[in-house]
């Protein structure tokens, strides 16, 4: 019977801490691409229940609700995410801290609609419409938020589930008001109230799951000071990838913005598989920060790239035929912006990966400075772009900030001493992915033929790099790892 040595039980703990954040990225993944396929269903019933005026309108109108719903979260989703795994703060004072915040929110929302309604500016900003997204949107983040803690007490699958009714009685809704004629009002109205059966399910599967680790209470205000930065930082991540959007809508009229709001819907929705791995993969991060190793890092890098490489190519070769199926035929002139925007899918994918690394890492305070800078180079890539090439410039606008954003945090992350090892995935990853940008080059024309041809090319282009080149495998996704000279112990 062989002798376990130091060595080879550090390299199974790392190897137990890699196949956990693997398994729950799965899981997130798996509950995020349903969850967003639901909510991309609802998107694509209103582009299509809408003419492209209103749809324009409505693009406007939710991105200001999104960051205005903002005020009622104030960074505490991603505090738990860490707070509950090291078991640094409670979830009761969590939540103490959320509904603080909500009721507070709450009246300066129906205050602020109420003044907007009595402006100049009332027709333009549709206050009843914004103030139900703004609602829609807040309740959402709680359901969001019931997920993260019965994620970090390891009931994945009930995250899952909590998410899956969340979207889909939003899409019942949406689609039965649409199929009566209702307007955008009705619509904004039954939004607002889809997101109380996912709370009430969440909330009864926390009551009867298992007791959360024992971690020490908190008031309200000292929770509220320890989210402080990551309350800046998802402020300022909800309004990054919108800079183009928001200054698009405001120099061009609401039929461009519709057409825009189209493209950018793709690359949204593309946004969320990097933010599902990471999310997923977060307590192994964190404990990889805590107790040293490199191999979740690793494997999670090469798993995005591998994932994001292809996703913007095939974007860049099909994007007519995919605004066409999704969205109807008036939206294909939108093309030139969505190919563009598929330059920026592999710095969007791995900006998720640096992000939450800093997070693990405690580095958080830093996040909002880096992100900060991001949303001034957009907001000038923008300005700069959006009146002289139109919504290609603001696509243009948008590629640049996300390189600008993944340059910044491969750099915090060498100063944190827990670097994510991007720069080699992503060659791996663009290689891997020639061959099938070949294949379906020459039948880009035909959509479901493009789609099939590059998923079977690049299968099998992965399946014989692994066969052929099996010494790439180990130190690609981090097996077997015991964890570099710069990633010890981080207190």
């Amino acid at each position: 019977m062989s002798r376990m040595t130091p060595e080879s039980r550090e390299r199974a703990r790392a190897a137990a801490e890699a196949d956990d954040a693997t398994r729950g990225s799965a899981i997130k993944l798996a509950a995020e691409i349903g969850s967003r396929l639901l909510l991309l269903a609802t998107t694509l019933l209103l582009a299509r229940g809408l003419v492209v005026e209103e749809y324009g309108a409505y693009g406007r109108l939710s991105a200001y609700a999104l960051l205005l719903a903002e005020l009622a979260e104030l960074g505490l989703q991603l505090t738990a995410t860490r707070a509950l795994v090291a078991g640094t703060m409670s979830l009761r004072a969590l939540v103490r801290a959320r509904l603080a915040l909500f009721l507070v929110f709450a009246i300066l929302i129906v205050l602020v609609a109420g003044l907007v309604a009595a402006g100049p500016h009332a027709g333009r900003l549709q206050p009843l419409v914004l103030a139900l997204l703004v609602f829609y949107f807040a309740l959402s983040g709680w359901g969001e938020f019931l997920g993260v803690a019965l994620r970090c007490r390891g009931a994945r699958v009930q995250e899952a589930l909590v998410l899956l009714v969340l979207r889909a009685v939003g899409l019942a809704l949406v689609a039965v008001l649409l199929d009566r004629g209702r307007d955008l009002t009705a619509v904004a109205a039954g939004l607002a109230v889809s997101p109380v059966p996912a709370l009430m399910l969440g909330a009864w599967l926390l009551r009867r799951g298992r007791p959360a680790l024992a971690a020490p209470e908190a008031s309200v205000p000292s929770v509220l000071l320890a989210s402080a930065p990551l309350a800046v930082y998802s402020g300022l991540l909800l309004l990054s990838p919108r800079v183009e959007f928001i200054v698009f809508s405001m120099i061009r009229d609401d039929h461009a913005t519709g057409l825009f709001f189209a493209s950018v819907q793709v690359l949204w929705f593309l946004a969320m598989m990097p933010a599902a791995i990471a999310a997923g993969a977060m307590p192994a991060l964190t404990r990889e920060a805590l107790e040293g190793g490199a191999t979740v890092r690793q494997r999670t890098a090469t798993t995005l790239a591998l994932l994001a490489a292809p996703a913007g190519v095939g974007l860049i070769l099909v994007a007519p035929g995919m605004l066409g199926l999704l969205f109807g035929s008036e939206y294909q002139v939108a093309a030139p912006s969505l190919r563009v925007l598929g330059l920026a899918v592999v710095p969007v994918f791995m900006n998720g990966l640096v992000t939450w690394s800093l997070i693990a890492a405690g580095r958080s305070s830093w996040l909002p400075g880096l992100v900060a800078i991001r949303v001034a180079a957009a907001f000038a890539f923008a300005w700069t772009l959006v009146p002289r090439f139109g919504a290609p410039g603001a696509a243009a606008g948008l590629v640049l900030a996300e390189c600008l954003l993944l340059l910044l945090g491969v750099r915090a992350g060498v100063a944190a001493r827990f670097a994510v090892p991007v720069g080699r995935a992503i060659v791996v990853a663009l290689l891997a992915t020639l061959p099938m940008a070949l294949a379906v080059w020459g039948v880009r024309d035909t959509l479901v033929l493009a789609l099939g041809v590059g998923v079977l090319t690049y299968a099998a282009t992965l399946a014989a790099a692994w066969q052929l080149f099996p010494g790439l495998a180990g130190p690609l996704l981090g097996a077997g790892a015991t964890g570099s000279a710069d990633a010890g112990p981080r207190r």
